[in-house]
């Protein structure tokens, strides 16, 4: 998967998850109280239709107050008063009532009871023609709770009493009454109470979509009304458990809604419940168009959101493949790479430091490439010049070996003591012979100028030769040499036997040197992938401790500085040793303990390929410019006069100063020479005169136009400027201008440079 398409599904979905998760928390939540809303919606609208019932039964708590005022004290003692009396009394309520309580026609029947309970008289509305008259015979007994109460006096105030329902005239009809109670009192004396009831069928009757249902799930039936029959618990499931909780609440079934009210309490001691049905189609339409309203803006954020990741990670994957493509070319190429990205101010940072980073690097580069080339062509003088001195010392070194041997084995011109000494100088001469055949064997290594020669070798035989080669040495020190071969390994193999033989041999006398009593065992056998043998010598001395055995393959290095007062030897043998073991394609490892003895183990494959053994020669590494060579130097000379004139020549590389104060000394100039601004200042401080300051700008510091102006001080005037280009090139604008070189410098370049400013100068 490409980086861009990476980049842009994490940003993606960085930002929709969080958005689908609000969607998805907060849109059931709404619904929820949308739907709540509308309930309680429709629960409000069902309050304010029953809401003329509160009016009206607050009216009729105000007549039922009024005619507690009505009777007179003497109807309502304990005595019974006179029949005349009382139909005189009724007669006069009868026209009253019918005067103030003619429209009032819900009030059906009006009591008047004395503190006992006892009825003293009543009126009654005339169903036909809604006038109140007086009933011979008494009404209907009221229930014992309220008899009770107006006998004991409780009743302080308007009463209501519970909902009755009774049988009406047709077949499943229904009466429902309702009675008020006020008491009546006469200067804080309690007499009795007043009654009415009031007749709330009509209320039943007025809207013919209003359920009215029984607490045991009965329907309501009344005159002139709607007849309903069956059972609203069979019809609306699940009913019978809502009405268990006596309080308002939404039945629902599919699409069909009823919100159930307890409207009153019957004499029963249960609720009468309200229905009605609720038309949802308003709500299911508000929210179908909220939820698509919801996804239509989720699209358009998620559309949104996909545009504006798809930028992002495009224009992340420009800055990425820019900043990969900018280190490749500053790693590949070493060339300053120049990094524009202006988009933040952290980003405009960040592509300054890279550029800074690159073009340190590219400077970096290519002063390392210019110090490897002079490190491998010092190195190969070096080598070159062991070489040549190794073979100028081996002709008088022999001569010097043939002849201490001659004295050595005179016995009739010389003495036992001359001898002796002859014996010494033939010793010292052949340890100086080893050294410098490793020195001459190191330096045909690093030369490159030492080839393989590979053959078939007899690996018994060959181990056999070095065994008989050593033994004497051995016997002489009283240690026992060990030739093995173990049954796995090949007993032929393709190699250079010479380079094997000096190799075994480098390991045979070490371990001879370092190992008093015991043994050396020299081995071989099979080894692992990519060798196919190794020729192992172990030994019983005094081992190498672990923290030395990382040097001890170092040229002219031992495991401890004592050993070479104690055994003797230069340190080169390993190294040799090591240097052709890689030249054979082979490795060398070593396992040692102090005290435990130590073994040497070559590694090598089983065939060998004499053009791969060759060591290559170093590639140059992209040097800028070819040296100048000596014809083009002497052609430089020529023609260039500057006698008299003084040069300084702040430089800190060593080859460069030698070769331009050559220069400008076979043009006859004075040459100062300093290696850093402090000892440049020191000597132009012991000097009266200055025409050429030649310098490198890393020498400067950070601040190269006040060090020049240090350098100079006031004191020298006219002095023309050489910069040795560094990869750092500037301008000072209170000192004359700089004229720049490139590394290497060419000579004839810089003639042409100093003949120019020589004429200008002469004409001034």
């Amino acid at each position: 998967m490409l980086l861009r398409t990476r980049i842009l599904l994490f940003l993606f979905l960085f930002a929709l998850v969080p958005l689908l998760m609000a969607v998805v928390i907060n849109l059931p939540l709404v619904l929820e109280r949308v739907d709540n809303f509308y309930r309680q919606n429709y629960l409000h609208d069902l309050r304010q239709d029953f809401r003329d019932l509160d009016q009206h039964l607050a009216s009729r708590n105000a007549n039922v107050r009024l005619l507690s005022r009505l009777p007179e004290p003497s109807l309502l003692s304990a005595g019974k008063p006179s029949q005349a009396r009382v139909d005189i009394e009724r007669a006069r309520y009868t026209e009253w009532v019918n005067r103030i309580l003619r429209d009032e026609t819900d009030i059906t029947e009006i009591r008047f009871l004395d503190q006992n309970a006892h009825e003293h008289f009543w009126l009654k509305r005339d169903a036909q023609t809604q006038a109140w008259y007086a009933p011979p015979e008494p009404l209907p007994a009221l229930p014992e709770k309220q008899l009770q109460a107006i006998r004991s006096g409780e009743l302080k105030d308007v009463a209501y009493t519970p909902l009755r329902v009774a049988p009406g005239t047709g077949a499943g009809d229904r009466i429902l009454t309702l009675q008020l109670m006020a008491p009546i009192s006469f200067n804080g004396d309690y007499r009795g109470a007043a009654v009415i009831t009031i007749d709330i069928s009509s209320l039943v009757r007025r809207d013919l979509e209003t359920l009215w249902v029984l607490d045991d799930g009965s329907y309501l039936n009344m005159t002139q009304g709607p007849s309903r029959s069956g059972s609203a618990f069979t019809q609306y499931p699940g009913l019978q458990q809502l009405f268990e909780r006596h309080e308002p609440a939404l039945w629902e079934n599919g699409d069909q809604r009823v919100i159930w009210v307890p409207m009153f309490v019957t004499e029963s001691g249960r609720p009468l419940w309200v229905g009605r049905r609720a038309d949802i189609t308003q709500l299911i339409e508000f929210r179908t168009e909220l939820v698509h309203r919801v996804l239509a803006i989720v699209f358009g954020l998620i559309v949104l959101l996909l545009i504006v990741a798809r930028i992002m990670a495009k224009r992340a994957e420009t800055i990425g493949s820019e900043l990969l493509q900018g280190i490749h070319d500053t790693l590949e190429t070493n060339r300053a790479v120049h990094f524009r990205w202006t988009d933040t101010q952290e980003l405009e940072q960040l592509s300054a430091d890279l550029t800074s980073l690159s073009q340190r690097h590219a400077i970096q580069s290519k002063r390392l490439r210019e110090h490897t080339r002079e490190l491998e062509q010092s190195n190969r003088y070096k080598s070159e010049f062991l070489a040549n001195v190794s073979h100028e010392l081996r002709t008088p070194l022999n001569s010097i070996l043939l002849l201490s041997k001659m004295l050595a084995t005179n016995e009739e011109d010389l003495t036992e003591q001359q001898r002796e000494k002859a014996c010494v100088i033939h010793k010292a001469s052949n340890d100086l012979k080893a050294l410098i055949d490793n020195i001459l064997d190191l330096s045909k290594i690093e030369a490159r100028q030492l080839d393989v020669h590979c053959e078939d070798i007899d690996l018994p035989t060959l181990l056999e030769d070095l065994r008989e080669l050593m033994q004497p040495q051995y016997e002489q020190k009283n240690v026992q040499l060990v030739v093995e071969m173990s049954s796995d390994a090949p007993r032929v193999i393709r190699s250079d036997p010479d380079k094997i033989r000096q190799i075994l041999k480098n390991f045979i006398a070490n371990a001879l040197k370092f190992t008093d009593a015991g043994e050396v065992r020299v081995t071989a056998s099979e080894a692992g992938p990519p060798y196919e043998i190794e020729l192992a010598v172990r030994d019983t001395g005094i081992g190498i401790p672990k923290d030395k055995q990382a040097h001890i393959f170092d040229a002219f290095k031992q495991a401890d500085g004592s050993t070479s007062r104690r055994y003797g030897g230069t340190g080169l043998g390993l190294t040799i040793s090591r240097q052709l073991a890689h030249l054979l394609k082979g490795d060398i490892r070593l396992s040692s303990e102090s005290g435990k003895g130590a073994t040497f183990s070559l590694l090598l494959p089983a065939t060998c390929d004499r053009e791969q053994a060759h060591l290559p020669e170093p590639a140059p590494i992209d040097a800028p410019e070819a040296e100048a060579t000596e014809e083009s130097v002497g052609a430089a000379e020529a023609g260039l006069e500057l006698g008299g004139l003084q040069v300084m020549l702040l430089e800190a590389d060593v080859r460069t100063q030698l070769r331009l104060s050559q220069l400008f000394q076979r043009w006859n100039t004075g040459v100062l020479l300093a290696c850093d601004t402090d000892e440049a200042v020191e000597t132009l401080d012991e000097v009266n005169a200055l025409d050429i300051l030649v310098f490198e700008p890393q020498i400067l510091g950070e601040n190269p136009c006040d060090t020049i102006n240090r350098l100079l001080s006031g004191r020298f005037s006219g002095v023309l400027l050489i910069g040795l280009d560094g990869g750092v090139e500037f301008s000072c604008d209170a000192l004359p201008a700089i004229h720049w070189l490139p590394r290497p410098v060419d000579a004839d370049r810089l003639r042409r440079m100093l003949t120019e400013w020589k004429s200008q100068r002469g004409s001034e």
